[in-house]
């Protein structure tokens, strides 16, 4: 009896670990119910509401790590860009710039830049136009150059949208690369959408700036969401 035991469980347990692998495999949850043509885009990480805030010091969530769609610390050393106030364009006015604006805790030659998408210019810029963009458009045949790139920053913005402001960016992740061992060069999109300040009970305004972003880890300038199936 121990003996036909000894030869069954390492059966059930191979049934198992099969049938969770072929439930797997099953769920296609990369595809959109119904559609068999088009898969998520493999190459494409996609972040959506990403919450920066003003800075008042070293802690404050101010900073951004695109490559990762993370909200990091002031002086985070993974931080791929950071707001800050152009107190020089008067009062109220917001920026997003590289991350090595400060230098603090930074490699050198990894800062960010930025190229305005001029066509975005609008108060009220919807979703479904940035989820729709494709490619980060050069006016030349691909592959992205350095010098396509040429802003350390956005524009400056104000406490709301305004009809000339540029709602999305692309980005060049300069030095990802090369610090952080990676195959590639990383590209990006980035959709400032929406704006507003939060007041806690007896606190300070904070400025906050809630952003979607798309990166194509693989070097690709292909910001397609969906791509077509190969099965």
């Amino acid at each position: 009896m121990k003996a036909a035991l000894k030869l069954l469980l390492p059966l059930l347990f191979l049934s198992t670990a099969i049938s969770g692998l072929l439930f797997t495999s099953g769920c296609k949850e990369d595809l959109i119910s119904g559609d068999t043509t088009t898969v998520a885009n493999p190459n494409l990480k996609i972040y959506r509401n990403l919450v920066i805030s003003e800075y008042f010091d070293a802690t404050s969530f101010s900073s951004i790590n695109l490559n990762d769609g993370a909200v990091v610390d002031a002086d985070n050393a993974i931080r791929d860009a950071e707001l800050a106030d152009s107190v020089g364009l008067g009062r109220d006015r917001f920026y997003l710039r590289s991350g090595d604006g400060n230098r603090d805790n930074f490699a050198i030659g990894q800062e960010t830049k930025f190229v305005p998408f001029f066509t975005t210019r609008s108060a009220t810029y919807p979703q479904s136009s940035f989820d729709a963009i494709t490619r980060i458009d050069p006016s030349h045949v691909d592959p992205l150059l350095p010098t396509d790139f040429y802003k350390y920053s956005t524009f400056s913005l104000g406490r709301s949208f305004a009809s000339d402001d540029i709602r999305v960016y692309g980005f060049w992740l300069k030095g990802k690369k090369v610090n952080y061992g990676l195959s590639n060069e990383v590209y990006g999109l980035i959709y400032l959408k929406s704006i507003e300040t939060v007041t806690p009970i007896g606190g300070v305004p904070t400025y906050k700036l809630t952003v979607d972003v798309k990166v194509n880890q693989k070097g690709l300038n292909d910001f397609r969401e969906r791509v077509p199936s190969t099965n």
